[in-house]
C-alpha cells in the first residue's frame, strides 16, 4: 500500500515549482486579537473553526481508547485551527495532556486556564527550553547536550527536577532520538541518565511509517530499548510510555501503552484509514467580488493556460497564494500545461460545485459560474475547503488537487487567513 504522504511527495513536481513560501510562525493570540465572525466575514477569506465537531472527535477518540490517556497534539497551532479558539473546548472536556511545540502555544494555552501537561514533540533551541520554564513545558531530551543545559538550568534556578521526556529512536525516525542499536547512542542514554537534576516523565518514540509490519517491528524495538534503560538505572515507575500517533491509535491497538497522541483525528483528519467518524473542523471561505461575461475563445489569467471554449461567465474570488491557497490548484485546459490540465479544482457557492479555472494568482482566482449564473450574486460565499448545503470539499480533493499534503496546507493557511469559530 502506497502511504499519503509517499503518494503526495512522488506528486509534487508540480506542487514543487508552485508550492506556497514557508511561513515563520506568528505571535499567537490568547483572545484571538478580539475578532469577531462578523469582522471576519467582511474580509476577502476566512476560516472558520468548528468547535461541535473538535468536540466530537475528542469523544471519538475516547471511545475507542477507553481509560488510555489521550494527548491532544495542538502544535502548528493547532494544526492551523488555533490554539486560543480551541482551549475553551480543551477545558471542557478536561484533557489533561496537550503536545505542543512552541512557547507561544503553551503560553496561549496557559492564560486561558490550562493546568495540566504540556509536553513539546520537537527538539527545542536553548532559548526556547530556558522561555518554556514560566509555563512548565516538558521537554523532549534525545541528547546528552540538551541534558546538560536543561541540567544547568535546573541549578540556576533551584529547582530540583526539570520534567522531561525522553525521545527514543526505536521508531526510526532519526530526528532528535537516542539510537540505542549502537554503542554511540548507548553511551549517549547512559551520559544522559546521570543528570540528577532532569525528571524523567516519559518515553517517546514516533513511527514514520503506516505498514503494519514496520510499526509492531517498532514497537518491540521501543519495549526492548526501554528494557535495556531500566537495566541501566531508569526507574519506570510513573514513567509515562508513548509511541501512537493517530494511525496507530486507529488501527494498533498494542501501541496505545500509557498515552496516545493523538493529532489529526480531533481535527477530522484520518488519514489513510477509511473512517467518517471523525468530522473536519476547519472551513476556509471567501466572497465573489466580481462576476464578468467573456467570449468564447478568450484566455483566462497568466499564461493564457486556459482557453474558454464557451461564452462565459466568470467569478473574481479576491483569495490567491500570498493567502496560503497554493498556485497548485490552478486548472489548464490548454496541451501545453499537462500537469495543470490534470487538477479539477471545485469550490462551493450556494451549494454547488463550481470549477477553477485557469491560474491561482497572488491575489486572485477565477471560478467558471456559467452553469449556476441565474443563480449567483455579488457577495455570495465560497467555500473553499469545508461544506455548504449538500456538498463538501474534502481533505482528500483538496490534496488529490494540489499533489500537496493536507496539513501542510491548513496550516499555512491557519496562519494566514483570520479564523474565528463559526456560528
Amino acid at each position: 500500500m502506497m502511504q499519503r504522504r509517499a503518494f503526495l511527495a512522488a506528486g509534487a513536481s508540480l506542487a514543487a515549482a508552485s508550492a506556497t513560501p514557508g511561513f515563520a510562525a506568528p505571535v499567537l493570540s490568547a483572545d484571538n486579537f478580539g475578532l469577531t465572525l462578523e469582522q471576519a466575514r467582511r474580509r476577502n477569506g476566512w476560516i472558520e473553526i468548528d468547535a461541535a465537531a473538535f468536540e466530537a472527535n475528542i469523544d471519538a477518540v475516547r471511545a475507542v481508547i477507553g481509560s488510555v490517556r489521550l494527548c491532544a497534539v495542538m502544535k502548528a497551532d493547532a494544526y492551523g485551527n488555533g490554539v486560543a479558539l480551541l482551549m475553551p473546548s480543551i477545558l471542557k472536556k478536561q484533557i489533561g495532556e496537550l503536545a505542543i511545540a512552541s512557547n507561544d502555544e503553551a503560553r496561549v494555552a496557559r492564560r486561558l486556564g490550562y493546568r495540566g501537561r504540556l509536553v513539546r514533540v520537537r527538539a527545542a533551541t536553548a532559548a526556547e527550553m530556558e522561555d518554556g520554564a514560566p509555563f512548565a513545558v516538558e521537554e523532549l531530551i534525545g541528547n546528552p547536550d540538551a541534558a546538560a543545559h536543561l541540567q544547568a538550568l535546573a541549578k540556576k534556578s533551584g529547582r530540583r527536577r526539570w520534567p522531561v521526556h525522553l525521545a527514543l529512536n526505536s521508531g526510526g525516525m532519526s530526528r532528535n532520538g537516542i539510537e540505542l542499536s549502537s554503542d554511540y547512542g548507548k553511551a549517549d542514554a547512559r551520559a544522559v541518565l546521570g543528570f540528577d537534576r532532569l525528571g524523567i516523565k516519559g518515553a517517546m518514540t514516533h513511527y514514520p511509517s503506516e505498514e503494519e509490519a514496520d510499526i509492531l517491528g517498532q514497537l518491540h524495538r521501543y519495549l526492548e530499548d526501554l528494557a535495556w534503560l531500566r537495566s541501566r538505572g531508569l526507574s519506570t515507575d510513573g514513567v509515562l510510555r508513548h509511541t501512537a500517533n493517530s494511525f496507530a491509535t486507529l488501527k494498533h491497538r498494542e501501541t496505545w501503552l500509557d498515552m496516545v497522541r493523538v493529532g489529526g483525528l480531533l481535527y477530522g483528519d484520518p488519514g489513510s484509514v477509511a473512517v467518517d467518524t471523525y468530522r473536519p473542523t476547519m472551513a476556509i471561505k471567501s466572497r465573489i467580488a466580481a462576476i464578468n461575461h467573456y467570449p468564447v475563445g478568450q484566455t483566462v489569467n497568466y499564461d493564457r493556460t486556459y482557453r474558454l471554449e464557451r461564452e462565459s461567465w466568470l467569478a473574481n474570488i479576491p483569495l490567491g497564494y500570498s493567502d496560503g491557497y497554493r498556485r497548485g490548484f490552478s486548472h489548464a485546459n490548454r496541451p501545453e500545461f499537462p500537469a495543470e490540465g490534470r487538477n479539477r479544482t471545485q469550490v462551493l457557492i450556494r451549494g454547488r460545485r463550481f470549477p477553477v479555472v485557469g491560474r491561482v494568482t497572488m491575489n486572485t482566482m477565477m471560478v467558471d459560474v456559467t452553469e449556476g449564473r441565474d443563480l449567483t450574486r455579488l457577495g455570495d460565499e465560497v467555500v473553499l475547503f469545508g461544506a455548504q448545503g449538500g456538498e463538501r470539499i474534502t481533505q482528500a480533493e483538496f490534496e488529490a488537487n494540489s499533489s500537496a499534503y493536507g496539513p501542510e496546507m491548513l496550516a499555512v493557511l491557519g496562519a494566514t487567513l483570520p479564523r474565528v469559530l463559526g456560528a
